[in-house]
């Protein structure tokens, strides 16, 4: 199947069979994915789901991976937490812990679920994510 998206710097149609991920805009060239718009990490992602707990002081969220990077990691949370950006939570992910700082967090009102996007602080995350 393949999707029409429209590019949000010069609103022209390009095509791609996925809309989760980045390609270039054949008009103007900036990398957007009709999921996630405006490519914002310069590094590639790796596409994969682990599951992950994020603590806070006082609770914590069962979550997993969307897609990570060597500098940062997106993440799919249980629930409507909210999380102050420019925070810094714990991931555990296996039995490793990574520190990372919330850059932004997208809550559906509708249905119990989050988006969030991390810079790590702390640890060596793609060595664990790879595994």
């Amino acid at each position: 199947m393949i999707l029409r998206l429209i590019c949000p710097r010069c609103n022209k149609d390009s095509y791609s069979a996925s809309a989760d991920i980045f390609k270039p805009c054949p008009y103007c060239g900036i990398l957007f994915s009709g999921k996630y718009g405006v490519e914002k990490r310069n590094e590639y992602r790796i596409q994969k789901e682990i599951n992950v707990t994020l603590s806070t002081e006082h609770q914590d969220f069962e979550a997993k991976t969307i897609n990570f990077s060597e500098k940062g990691l997106c993440i799919q949370l249980s629930g409507n937490p909210a999380l102050p950006p420019g925070d810094v939570f714990n991931l555990n992910i296996y039995d490793s812990r990574i520190k990372a700082r919330l850059l932004w967090i997208t809550n559906k009102p509708d249905v119990p679920l989050a988006m969030a996007g991390f810079r790590v602080a702390e640890g060596g995350h793609i060595g664990i994510l790879e595994s």
